[in-house]
């Protein structure tokens, strides 16, 4: 026997006698299945696909393009590590079941409008779900890494690759060719996101604009691409995207001034270091004056900045000059309201880093060293910078789309 009991609209509570409270949640951006809140978890956009679950102490999150992930934490000493395994579907199986055997058997007490979505749910088997991975191909090339602060945006690739792609460190866009698209095969993409994404739409927040940097295409083209963007998505109306400087100072405060008017509201640097002599053996173009001029034209044109820092790079052997340059380097960037210090851990995504500090002699640090160097770099970060700027982490392990 079992009762159900409706609560704040739009949450309904079964109770068996056995003291299992199941619950179904139907929120205007996504559908929860919880069974005694706080044990297990079911999340599901609107288009029925599977986000992430939580059950039986797995923390599971699925990406758009069907991969599985188990996130874990690790601890080392008295630090807390976060940690991910891609899963194979014989891992998930199981749990993914549970979920929907719950919605089965509740689903007819349900009302009206929230059955719609239960069916919509219970079509997505396993088979379906595997099938998506083939339609993101069609739709995207692999979407490698955001920003913290977006990772619910919608992202929509108007550029492929990196037009520089030959930092030592990172290995996020070796897989493709730089290319900028036209604005016809923008107008097509757009057209497969809506396709694809689908009632899924409900979960993103913002747009942002990929991939490594977006912002080189020339402006006019620029502005007819924010103006297709906007006409497909003009409930979101914020627009972020990655910029290099050399890039950024090639538009003057009145470019950035235009593309605020359109809803650009933040763009990311991956400044690393301040040291020039570190950023060289990384193989990054030198910052210099560029970067002061390029942050000043983005505050004229009313567009705020977050500034990536990597925590760890260049080892023991660099550790007292990057640490000292880099802070002295966002001391000078008058950030304000609005801004972001991300300083994010490194891993080593890429071989050829590894032989470049191989062969430099470089001390590297293992992961407690370049724990104890992020935490550091922040809270000397806090004494420089205003109240108003946020410093966050940039885990790039939890990036999932």
């Amino acid at each position: 026997m079992r009762h159900a009991v409706l609560h704040s609209g739009n949450q309904y509570i079964f109770e068996t006698e056995n003291n299992v409270s199941v619950s179904f949640t139907h929120k205007r951006h996504a559908f929860n299945i919880f069974v005694n809140p706080g044990e297990n978890l079911w999340t599901f956009d609107l288009e029925g696909r599977l986000m992430g679950m939580f059950f039986e102490g797995k923390n599971i999150r699925r990406t758009l393009d069907n991969r599985f992930y188990l996130k874990t934490r690790e601890l080392i000493g008295l630090d807390v590590f976060r940690t991910v395994r891609e899963l194979s579907q014989i891992d998930y199986q199981k749990e993914y079941a549970k979920g929907r055997e719950y919605l089965e058997e509740y689903q007819t007490e349900l009302p009206d409008d929230v059955q719609k979505i239960a069916n919509k749910i219970l079509e997505w088997d396993l088979d379906k779900l595997n099938g998506q991975a083939n339609e993101f191909t069609k739709v995207y090339k692999p979407i490698s890494i955001l920003p913290p602060d977006q990772y619910l945006a919608l992202v929509v690739q108007i550029t492929e690759g990196c037009s520089y792609n030959k930092c030592a460190f990172c290995n996020f866009y070796r897989d493709r060719k730089f290319k900028i698209k036209s604005i016809k095969a923008i107008e097509e993409h757009l057209l497969s996101i809506k396709d694809f994404i689908g009632e899924g739409i409900h979960v993103r927040r913002s747009i942002f604009l990929g991939d490594a940097n977006a912002l080189i295409i020339p402006q006019n083209q620029l502005i007819a691409t924010f103006y297709a963007i906007n006409h497909h998505y003009p409930y979101l109306t914020n627009i972020y995207s990655f910029i290099d400087v050399y890039t950024g100072i090639m538009k003057t405060s009145d470019d950035f001034a235009a593309l605020a008017q359109m809803g650009l509201k933040r763009v990311y640097l991956g400044v690393e270091t301040g040291n020039p002599e570190l950023l060289e053996l990384l193989n990054k173009p030198r910052i210099d004056s560029n970067l002061h001029k390029l942050v000043f034209d983005l505050k004229q044109g009313g567009i705020d900045v977050g500034i990536i820092f990597l925590a760890g790079i260049g080892g023991n052997t660099f550790a007292d000059k990057h640490v000292k340059d880099s802070i002295e380097l966002v001391d000078q960037l008058s950030l304000r309201a609005g801004d972001i210090v991300y300083v994010s851990e490194y891993y080593n995504t890429n071989p050829e880093y590894q032989k470049v500090v191989d062969d430099a002699g470089v001390e590297g640090m293992n992961r407690k060293e370049i724990r104890r160097q992020a935490n550091y770099l922040r809270q000397q970060l806090k004494y420089i910078l205003p109240k108003q700027v946020k410093i966050s982490v940039y885990d790039i392990q939890q990036f999932f789309y």
